[in-house]
């Protein structure tokens, strides 16, 4: 099974879903002795190809151009349609009928915005909000959630032979980056005219914690039922604006009303990968610490010393919530 993941850059670096689809795509690649192929557009890409590379990438193609620092969905789908077509022409499925190229990329809302454009034009199927692939049976599966997060699904695609995917970010997490790995590095310059496309993107506005999607946050305030109630919610919404932070919580509080259902984190609910977690008035029951494992710092407030997720702590505070939170709210206004 041979793989080509597109990855996108966020802020001059490679985002981390791209990079969680490169490590995916390397461990499925690696059952068949296939190697994985990464395209990456933007401006000032030289330096990315090496994280890429260690990551799992085998081969990196560099699609360069400025007007891609600032173009739209428009952009991207004119300079990969070309490309794709090229690539998927004369691939054929395998013997047993299944797809022979898989093209991997994350699921956000710039990829949403333009990738089933293309997997409309080539004719090829796209499963979206993957949690999963692999091979089973020398089958391509592709798992993703069912039923509001309830249940998950496997999703097979015989008889084509080229199959899109995208994977949802946090699904898997980053692992240890290989430095010595090293891939062979291509560069394209696309021909495009700012002049000719009917949108471009003046400036990107920041994400409303209110609305922001929890799998992309950098910064989470989650409470649990140590909140109290209503009350002891709206204090999270204060502290994430304040903090530019996206709002989640346990199922406990959800299913209680307190909280929107799509704003849950663990086993049913959202997986997130942040760079700073904090919880507060969480206890830490597995299948709440399922979905927030992976965040980079987890700072934890609860008045019970012996609460679970003080394991999974970077700084734990013993304390009453109700306390802290507008004390520190002040803090911040000073």
């Amino acid at each position: 099974m041979q793989f080509i993941v597109i990855a996108e850059a966020d802020h001059g670096a490679v985002s981390l879903p791209s990079l969680e689809c490169v490590e995916e795509a390397r461990d499925v690649a690696a059952q068949s002795g296939h190697f994985v192929q990464v395209l990456l557009a933007g401006a000032t890409l030289t330096a990315m190809a090496e994280v890429l590379a260690a990551h799992g990438a085998d081969e990196v193609t560099l699609i360069e151009h400025e007007a891609l620092s600032h173009g739209g969905a428009e952009h991207w789908l004119s300079i990969f349609e070309p490309v794709m077509r090229d690539t998927v022409t004369g691939i054929e499925a395998d013997s047993a009928g299944e797809p022979s190229l898989c093209i991997l990329a994350p699921d956000s809302s710039h990829m949403r915005a333009w990738l089933p454009r293309l997997a409309l034009r080539l004719q090829i199927p796209l499963v979206s909000h993957c949690l999963q692939v692999h091979i089973s049976a020398n089958r391509l599966v592709f798992v993703r959630p069912t039923h509001g997060g309830n249940r998950h699904e496997q999703v097979i695609c015989p008889g084509t032979n080229v199959v899109c995917a995208t994977l949802a970010p946090g699904a898997r997490g980053i692992g240890v980056a290989d430095t010595r790995r090293r891939a062979r590095v291509r560069r394209l310059t696309p021909d495009l005219s700012t002049e000719t496309f009917h949108e471009r993107r003046l400036h990107t506005l920041p994400p409303d914690p209110r609305t922001v999607d929890l799998r992309e946050a950098d910064r989470i305030v989650a409470g649990g039922l140590g909140v109290g109630g209503p009350a002891g919610v709206e204090l999270l919404w204060k502290l994430g604006t304040r903090l530019e932070a996206a709002v989640g919580g346990t199922r406990v509080i959800a299913d209680r009303g307190w909280l929107p259902t799509d704003r849950f984190i663990g086993t049913t609910g959202k997986t997130v990968t942040p760079k700073l977690y904090l919880a507060l008035g969480i206890s830490g029951a597995s299948q709440h610490t399922s979905g927030m494992n992976r965040s980079e710092t987890v700072i934890v407030v609860n008045n019970d010393r012996t609460a679970p997720l003080f394991s999974l702590a970077d700084l734990g505070i013993v304390g009453d919530l109700h306390e802290i939170i507008p004390a520190l709210l002040a803090r911040l206004e000073e």
